[in-house]
């Protein structure tokens, strides 16, 4: 059943889950790095696709009224000046998002994180570890989410009897709960903070690939 309100924390699917299960209308396919859909057999950019889940997630907890994003200076380059960021304010902690879904720990890390809530330090605390993907993670995390709340069949199987990988399937009825115009609304979001909140959009990227990018394994060569 549709609901009036698009952007209801109540629903089952939040707006980042709504980006995974509909990631071809966020995403394209690239030469290289992709990452197949859960719903077909088509792949897009892990990069587009990931960078579309979060910014989506920050973009609907503002839109809910959960939280606010906040430019403010900070310092940079030892103190030696200072730079714009975008910082997560808690507003109303009465909205609650599903279980473990990545808009719900958006709104428990910039409480916690008090005036170092900025988005760049918000995903790289939940992210929790370096990894060679970070962006394969994000996707990883937010399907963790799913299924936790019984929205995703996950399946964990050993490899050479030491490594373990887990594989997540979509169940028939999760994909029911992504409404076309639930979809249509992100898309929408997304749209509108790009074309007339461009300092905000523009930061909200920067801390993204940030985090990301703190977040890449260093490799002996990289030094």
């Amino acid at each position: 059943m549709e609901s009036t309100n698009l952007f209801d924390p109540s629903l089952a699917l939040t707006p980042s889950e709504l980006v995974l299960l509909s990631g071809e209308q966020f995403a394209k396919k690239v030469l290289a790095d992709n990452t197949k859909l859960l719903h077909s057999e088509a792949s897009v950019s892990v990069s587009q696709l990931g960078q579309a889940i979060l910014a989506a997630a920050f973009l609907a907890n503002e839109k809910s009224g959960a939280t606010k994003l906040d430019i403010r200076q900070k310092k940079a380059l030892l103190g030696l000046r200072k730079v714009n960021g975008l910082f997560v304010i808690p507003v109303n902690e009465s909205i609650v998002w599903p279980e473990n879904s990545f808009e719900s720990h958006i709104c428990k890390l910039a409480e916690k994180m008090g005036d170092k809530n900025e988005v760049a330090r918000i995903v790289y605390s939940w992210l929790g570890h370096d990894s060679s993907s970070p962006w394969n993670a994000v996707i990883h995390e937010v399907k963790e989410g799913l299924s936790s709340r019984g929205l995703l069949d996950r399946r964990e199987e050993k490899k050479l009897k030491v490594f373990t990988s887990v594989n997540h399937e979509l169940l028939p009825d999760t994909l029911g709960f992504a409404e076309p115009a639930r979809i249509d609304a992100v898309k929408q979001l997304l749209t509108n903070c790009q074309n007339s909140h461009k300092e905000v959009w523009d930061l909200l990227v920067k801390q993204l690939k940030k985090a990301i990018s703190d977040r890449t394994e260093q490799s002996d060569s990289d030094f």
